[in-house]
Formats: C-alpha cells, sequence, structure tokens
C-alpha cells in the first residue's frame, strides 16, 4: 500500500496558504502544489479501481466457492448411495450363501 501514500489531506489543502509576491502568489508554489493535489486525486482514482476489481474479484470467488460446495454436497450424496447399494448388494450375496450353505428355512 506505500504507492497509495497520500501527500495531503483535505484539511492541508483547505489551509493551504501561499506566499506572497508583488503580483500575488508565486506561480510556481501554487503550480506545484496543484501538482501534488492532481497526484493525490490520481492515487485515490487508483486506489478506487483496484477496489473495484478486488470486490470483483470476491464476488468471483464467493461464486465460486458456492458451486464448490454444491459439487462437493452431491458427490458426498452419489458417494453415501454408491455404498448404501454396495452394502445392499453385499447383503443379498450373503443371504443366498446363507441358503445354500443352511439350506432354505420355510418360515412362513
Amino acid at each position: 500500500m506505500n504507492e497509495y501514500t497520500l501527500k495531503l489531506s483535505a484539511k492541508d489543502i483547505f489551509e493551504k496558504e501561499f506566499e506572497k509576491s508583488l503580483r500575488g502568489f508565486k506561480p510556481i508554489e501554487v503550480d506545484s502544489f496543484l501538482d501534488d493535489v492532481i497526484s493525490d486525486y490520481q492515487k485515490m482514482a487508483d486506489m478506487n479501481s483496484n477496489l473495484k476489481r478486488l470486490e470483483e474479484e470476491n464476488a468471483r470467488l464467493k461464486k465460486e466457492v458456492e458451486e464448490l460446495r454444491i459439487r462437493v454436497a452431491t458427490n458426498s450424496r452419489s458417494v453415501d448411495n454408491q455404498a448404501q447399494t454396495h452394502q445392499i448388494d453385499i447383503l443379498k450375496r450373503l443371504s443366498n450363501l446363507e441358503k445354500k450353505v443352511f439350506g432354505q428355512s420355510k418360515v412362513n
């Protein structure tokens, strides 16, 4: 943030007094002061454009995070469903194996 250090504050601008010469203020001093003011305003404009860019980047990242949360939630559900299907398949095979080993039970 060092590149955005402003030289003047609003109070500095408001309270600035120039040296007076015979014909009014010294033009070189006024021009130098105005150059500083313009430089500060340009830095403030740059900060605002960077802030806007950062806000847009932040919004994009938040959207990406939300999409990833949805994707993870969807994947975890499908993994749970696959695990449940696999467990049911194992139970069916075990049941068939028990029937072959121990015979059919006649419970009605």
